[in-house]
């Protein structure tokens, strides 16, 4: 059974269709990259798979069962994790940033501290538990975004560009992180732009153009493709 199933979803803002009939499935330990041009409609997806917004049409099942009409906080409770792409980290040190959502899953703030602890120990944050985020790079804010989401327990990662404004080195620091955490059970969905991250890290790589699904493949099948080429160049293809 596939962890997350979209059929025929779509989301229109006014006259602007964001989305546009996505069908896709994600299957459990996969690490699936999500593309396309700015506009594309790749955050539209995401916020309807983590409920921040709500399908005009279609269908969200997370193994099985059907996320339609469900919360955002209900959808984490099932399985739902997600990063933004811009970092916001509360007011409070690293540690207490990763304990709010472990809150979640626990009310005992003993059990919660643990269990950020043991986050903030696999993402390489732990010695810097009682430091503010303000006073860390862009890199390690990062790495907290992630932490917070990991600290919900998903079943299903959405990452929202975690390596944008990163530099190389950076990249190459994060790059394993990304399978590291699919090894430790997590199915991961990652949009990024980088891509030679995404030949990298990704099985198999999802394309969006103008709110639709263009081409599904691996890594080298998708940059290959003449649709994938024509998106990004801007150029028009009546068989696209």
């Amino acid at each position: 059974m596939a962890l997350l199933t979209v059929k025929n979803l779509t989301k229109k803002f006014g006259g602007l269709v964001a989305v546009h009939d996505m069908t896709f499935d994600i299957e459990p330990g996969e690490i699936v990259g999500l593309i396309g041009p700015n506009g594309a409609g790749k955050t539209t997806l995401f916020n309807l798979i983590s409920g921040i917004v709500h399908a005009d049409q279609g269908s969200l099942m997370l193994a099985g069962k059907s996320l339609i009409g469900m919360r955002p906080c209900h959808r984490s409770r099932a399985g739902i994790g997600r990063t933004f792409q811009v970092v916001r980290p509360f007011d409070m040190n690293v540690l207490e940033n990763v304990m709010v959502p472990a809150l979640t899953r626990t009310r005992d703030t003993s059990k919660a501290r643990k269990a950020a602890m043991e986050v903030l120990e696999m993402m390489g944050l732990a010695e810097f538990a009682t430091r503010s985020p303000g006073n860390l790079t862009l890199a390690q804010r990062k790495r907290i975004e992630v932490a917070r989401a990991l600290a919900t327990q998903p079943k299903l990662l959405l990452l929202d560009e975690v390596l944008a404004g990163l530099n190389p080195t950076e990249v190459a620091e994060n790059l394993p992180l990304i399978r590291q955490l699919r090894d430790t059970g997590v199915t991961i969905l990652f949009i990024e732009h980088l891509m030679d991250a995404m030949m990298a890290v990704a099985e198999r790589v999802l394309v969006m153009d103008q709110g639709a699904l263009i081409c599904c493949g691996t890594p080298r099948e998708v940059t290959s493709d003449e649709c994938v080429i024509k998106a990004y160049l801007g150029e028009e293809d009546p068989q696209c």
